[in-house]
């Protein structure tokens, strides 16, 4: 062993800081988080989870542990966090241990749990599980932001965001406006101040789908190696940090101005304008961990409040650049129709 690597993220307005002792996970967190890196968190930092893992050799275990300012209970919150994964309770013990199984092998748990401690079983590929429980573990504690499964994009001052499901655009279009000179908040998260409407940074590693893409960032792509993964789907992508490519893309909080719903691709982009209003919340993408503990009518209020003056659009994504192009004229108008 290599010993404890101490590393330090700051996620929105809230920070984790990481004493690990395996190599693996120290690397996937700097792969994905390597422009949230900070030197010290600080004295006015607020919101600091602490995640501390240890190999336990002897038994073939690693432990974490969390050091989180409220309690939590930890197979509910797992279950709400990664609804895509088909997850499902497994076997528990009488001292409290419980654990998550994968709904075709419920008997072959995945990882165990009890208040703040999580063992896993070192022989699988446990690393991704408990990174995303880490990175919700901090999220889930900013009451004040709303996180969505969005891009967001700075296009002269006015904050944009992108929703839609995945492989709708998302990736492709705020790149592609990246590769314009706007500033690149994020691809994957969108963080929103829900009573100013700030959006504020969150931004990780992309990760890119095989196919269409702006042709300078296939330029780019195709100048040197880049890391891949396989996600849970099964398909493979290319990770990488926008500021290796785009590095005037920079990544200031601005003011939501215009949301974008991704609808399906076309052979020419076109948007829609239209009112949001609570018909419209299936459309949102809240990540479960900004919902968690919240009852329904404050989170339908801090939705409302949130959206309330800002510009949407139903959009039909279609040539990246033609795409972006059209999101940048839209974005500059000042008033709407």
């Amino acid at each position: 062993m290599g010993g404890v690597r101490s590393s330090r993220y700051g996620l929105a307005h809230g920070y984790l800081v990481l004493d690990c002792e395996d190599e693996a996970l120290v690397r996937r967190f700097r792969q994905l988080y390597a422009e949230g890196v900070a030197a010290d968190a600080g004295s006015k930092v607020s919101i600091r989870v602490t995640c501390t893992v240890s190999l336990r050799d002897d038994v073939g275990l690693a432990e974490v542990v969390f050091d989180d300012p409220e309690p939590l209970d930890p197979v509910a919150f797992c279950l709400s966090v990664f609804p895509d994964r088909d997850y499902v309770e497994g076997p528990s013990s009488a001292d409290g241990w419980r654990t998550i199984a994968l709904r075709q092998d419920p008997g072959a748990p995945r990882v165990a749990l009890h208040d703040n401690y999580a063992l896993v079983d070192r022989r699988r590929i446990w690393q991704p599980f408990i990174a995303n429980y880490a990175v919700n573990r901090v999220l889930r504690l900013q009451r004040e932001t709303l996180f969505f499964h969005a891009a967001s994009i700075g296009i002269e001052g006015r904050g944009v965001m992108i929703v839609g499901p995945k492989a709708s655009g998302k990736t492709t279009t705020s790149m592609a406006l990246a590769a314009s000179g706007h500033g690149f908040l994020g691809d994957e998260v969108a963080a929103v101040d829900c009573s100013t409407k700030a959006m504020v940074p969150f931004r990780r590693a992309v990760s890119i789908r095989t196919g269409l893409c702006a042709r300078r960032v296939r330029e780019h792509l195709a100048r040197r190696y880049y890391a891949t993964e396989r996600f849970p789907d099964g398909e493979e992508r290319t990770l990488v940090n926008i500021s290796s490519i785009f590095p005037h893309a920079g990544a200031s909080t601005t003011m939501l101005s215009c949301a974008f719903f991704l609808r399906r691709f076309a052979r020419y982009p076109a948007a829609e304008p239209f009112t949001f209003g609570t018909q419209h919340f299936p459309m949102l993408s809240p990540l479960a961990c900004s919902m968690w503990g919240v009852p329904i009518g404050i989170k339908m209020i801090n939705l409302s409040r949130m959206l309330r003056g800002v510009r949407c659009y139903v959009l039909d994504p279609g040539r990246p650049e033609a795409t972006a192009d059209l999101v940048e004229r839209l974005a500059r108008r000042r008033y709407l129709n």
